[in-house]
């Protein structure tokens, strides 16, 4: 004789609990669109735990450089939020010696911030590391922490006879009596190599999150510092040589990160062992004046006389 199945006992139907633990699992769902992450924890809402997923397929997408160029500012690390709320995101390096750019923001779904580090070419590491964190209210929060190496490869002084000098970046009025832009910064370049370098063009390569240099003023009676975009200045040594470039003249303006290189109006030569300063003047954020932050990083690419290219990279 068959035995009947009892209907309402133990073995039977979802417990209160089970069904609790699937309202949590279609919560996290719903919530982050899928439970995976890039990151060496996470927490959602209701205290449920993310799975670890690749940096390519997490929720918050890391895109880690392969290396970093010690002497210049390099891309670090690209984070998108592949969630579909916003979330704040902050860059954090692990040592405090290695210099960050544009490491925090807040990103709507689908946005990518983009991360900068300049490392000097004085006794730089084997690799730099920095944490990545996330917040979405009190809806997600991670952390991660993501480590490159760094080449070291332009820090040769025959291959860049120029450098920035560090710790010389400023901002403010470098305008003469008529004032000056929060988009004007100014910094110090040295001649590192043993025979004298003339500069010829510049190439705009990175200026925090700068878009555009464009003076836009009147046209200037002299070449001047701040009556120029780009004025470099290498009166204070044995030689007395200084040049410019200057939107009024020329109908231009010089677009930051386009890898285009402009012919300065005169031409700076700067002997062995001698400093020059660099005058920019005035930077632009999508049409508005650009005010630099504490760790932006600026960076241009110098053409010398002979055709050969260097890059000087200082920290605000």
């Amino acid at each position: 004789m068959s035995r009947r199945r009892r209907s309402g006992g133990r073995g039977s139907g979802p417990s209160s609990l089970s069904v609790a633990l699937l309202l949590g699992m279609a919560l996290l769902v719903v919530t982050a669109g899928t439970p995976t992450v890039a990151f060496t924890s996470a927490t959602f809402d209701r205290g449920s735990a993310a799975t670890v997923a690749d940096d390519a397929n997490g929720l918050l997408a890391l895109d880690v450089a392969g290396s970093v160029s010690a002497g210049s500012s390099s891309r670090l690390i690209t984070v998108t939020n592949q969630l579909d709320r916003p979330l704040d995101v902050t860059v954090v390096p692990e040592s405090a010696s290695v210099m960050l750019s544009n490491a925090q923001a807040t990103l709507d779904p689908g946005e990518s911030l983009t991360t900068s580090t300049t490392i000097s070419c004085d006794s730089p590491p084997d690799s730099v590391s920095a944490t990545v964190t996330a917040v979405a209210g009190s809806a997600f929060s991670g952390t991660a922490t993501r480590s490159t190496t760094v080449d070291t490869g332009d820090c040769s002084s025959d291959n860049s006879p120029f450098s920035a000098v560090s710790a010389s970046a400023s901002t403010g009025s470098f305008s003469g009596p008529s004032g000056g832009s929060t988009g004007s910064v100014r910094f110090n370049i040295e001649n590192t190599g043993t025979t004298a370098h003339t500069i010829t063009a510049f190439e705009l390569v990175e200026a925090g999150n700068a878009t555009v240099l464009s003076f836009g003023g009147p046209k200037p009676v002299n070449l001047n510092r701040g009556k120029d975009e780009v004025y470099i200045d290498a009166t204070g040594g044995a030689t007395s040589s200084e040049g410019a470039a200057e939107d009024a003249r020329r109908g231009t303006t010089f677009a930051v990160g386009s890898g285009t290189s402009h012919s300065l109006d005169q031409s700076v030569t700067v002997e062995a062992g001698e400093s020059a300063g660099v005058f920019l003047y005035q930077f632009t954020e999508n049409g508005a004046p650009y005010t630099f932050q504490s760790g932006d990083g600026v960076t241009l690419a110098l053409t010398l006389q002979d055709g050969t290219q260097v890059t000087v990279t200082v920290t605000v």
